[in-house]
């Protein structure tokens, strides 16, 4: 219990005036039950005699009851009781006994303990307790000064310390008795006057029970200044670790003196860490020193592990002396670093309308992500985004996008989110620029007569088609002609032609010798290169 506001407990005077307690029995049987024991006890008469009253019932019925009385409760027994049966029957009945007390030889907390035995052979061993004492005052108590501050704390106090025997008889003083306030002590005079100077005051001035005499108090209530406190910190270490993070925090704790700023040593602070759970479980702190304590120039140091991102904060608390505060040292950021690696888009030329493959590995510091919601965006000027897809990282941390939508009708940017965690900080990639051009396909390819006789003509001919919202003709196209011949492996690029308004192209040659003919439309900023269709000519 602290000593100062609080009011000091006089439990033993309470229970002198007759409060009963009940021990446990040491042989608890059914044949005894509804058993209770309690003293009556005037501390202020002047027989000073202490009567015991005992409730009980047993169906067998209660055969006998000892009684003995110890001062303390573990002390050998120094007085018999001997019960009388004063009121009902052996089976439900009131027993009495009564003690002539002993200040001079017993003083203070006694015990009695009384013993029931019933006629099966059970036993119960209830117990009361009261307090032989006389009854104490603490009078014109006198103290100096009433207001004080941590820098002058000093207070005198003085006073009387009275007792009174009987009744009917005067206040006398109690010489000897201690008494206390604070770390300051004395012991009466013999006219029970005291006086002392306490350096760590209190605010009541306090006599214990001591040997006859009963503990009482009375207050000092006193006016303290306190001082303010500073508590500057920072960050100075964050070591992370597989499980979380070291953190390590150096600060100082001063006070508003009246000369300025003084360091207050032997202050326990404590570390106030709010951790993020966003998405997660609550992580309790690690381990570590939270309630670091100030050194004789103010400084501190607490050191503790942490396993997610949170809000730091020291909390100074109050004191006796000293306004309490807290510093706000702000968010923690503890998350960890990821990764896309092998990203890749494809095709890079995309055909309109068509199918665009985004695929990638999502990892951090220790390893895949896995279970990550990752999405793929899409821009046309790299500055305003949509989301276009959205998937879920694999136990690997892999992830593929398919985009066949509007957005692959018109050339643009695109770019991976993940959005993070609480262990991992968000990540988006670098834009990718994607070449949006119509398809085009080379149809009706042919290469006639076949077979043909050498040095005479031979066509070859098609139709160029590109796709856009639907196919059409491609006009205006330069198509080129490739052959190879027989048991080569090398093209040689024989002609270009242009294509008709219908898509059709043809050019004429003349058959030299056996080989296979090839038809190419090689694409342009608008469109994809074709389809490379071939047809082979016997030359006889």
């Amino acid at each position: 219990m602290s000593r100062r506001g609080k009011a000091v407990k006089a439990s033993l005077a309470a229970a002198a005036l007759g409060a009963a307690m009940l021990l446990a029995p040491t042989a608890a049987h059914a044949e005894i039950h509804d058993a209770q024991l309690t003293s009556a006890f005037d501390r202020l008469s002047h027989d000073r005699v202490a009567v015991f009253t005992l409730k009980a019932k047993s169906s067998d019925g209660i055969v006998d009851v000892q009684g003995t009385v110890r001062n303390p409760a573990d002390a050998a027994p120094y007085a018999a009781l001997s019960f009388t049966l004063v009121d009902g029957t052996n089976k439900d009945g009131t027993w009495q006994a009564t003690l002539q007390t002993d200040i001079e030889h017993h003083p203070g907390a006694n015990i009695a303990q009384a013993t029931l035995r019933s006629a099966d052979g059970s036993t119960l061993t209830p117990a009361a307790a009261f307090v032989d004492c006389y009854l104490t005052s603490v009078t014109d108590v006198e103290y100096a000064p009433k207001t004080i501050d941590i820098e002058h704390p000093d207070v005198t106090y003085q006073g009387r310390v009275m007792v009174q025997k009987y009744r009917d008889e005067p206040l006398e003083p109690a010489e000897g008795a201690t008494v206390k306030a604070g770390n300051g002590s004395a012991r009466t005079g013999a006219d029970g006057g005291f006086a002392f100077t306490a350096t760590d005051p209190s605010m009541s001035v306090v006599v214990a029970r001591q040997g006859a005499l009963c503990g009482n108090s009375a207050s000092a209530p006193l006016t303290v200044v306190k001082q303010a406190t500073v508590t500057t910190a920072q960050v100075v270490s964050v070591r992370p670790t597989a499980e979380g993070a070291d953190i390590t925090v150096h600060g100082t704790v001063m006070r508003r003196g009246s000369a300025g700023l003084v360091p207050v040593s032997g202050l326990s602070l404590t570390v106030d860490y709010q951790q993020d759970t966003a998405g997660a479980a609550a992580a309790p702190a690690a381990s570590g020193d939270w309630w670091p304590t100030t050194r004789a120039d103010g400084t501190f140091d607490a050191s503790f592990s942490v396993t997610r991102s949170g809000r730091l904060a020291i909390e100074t608390p109050g004191t006796f002396y000293l306004t309490g505060g807290s510093v706000d040292l702000g968010t923690v950021d503890l998350s960890r670093s990821a990764r896309i690696s092998g990203l890749t888009y494809a095709p890079r030329q995309l055909a309109y309308r068509g199918s665009l493959e985004v695929t990638g590995n999502l990892v951090g510091d220790w390893g895949a992500i896995a279970g990550a919601p990752v999405s793929l965006e899409f821009s046309t000027d790299g500055k305003t985004w949509t989301r276009a897809a959205s998937s879920t990282t694999t136990a690997s941390g892999g992830f593929v996008f398919f985009a066949a939508d509007d957005r692959t009708k018109k050339d643009g940017y695109w770019r991976v989110r993940y959005a993070g965690d609480a262990l991992y900080k968000p990540l988006v990639t670098a834009p990718t620029f994607i070449d949006v051009r119509y398809g085009t396909s080379i149809a009706g390819f042919n290469a006639s007569p076949e077979p043909v006789k050498k040095g005479k003509s031979l066509t070859v001919k098609g139709q160029l088609f590109r796709f856009m919202d639907k196919k059409l003709a491609g006009p205006n196209a330069p198509v080129s002609i490739y052959f190879q011949a027989k048991g080569s492996s090398k093209w040689s690029q024989v002609a270009v032609v242009k294509t008709a308004s219908s898509g059709w192209f043809s050019k004429t040659f003349k058959a030299s010798k056996d080989g296979t003919w090839m038809a190419s439309y090689n694409g342009s900023a608008n469109y994809l290169a074709s389809n490379k269709p071939t047809d082979y000519v016997d030359v006889k």
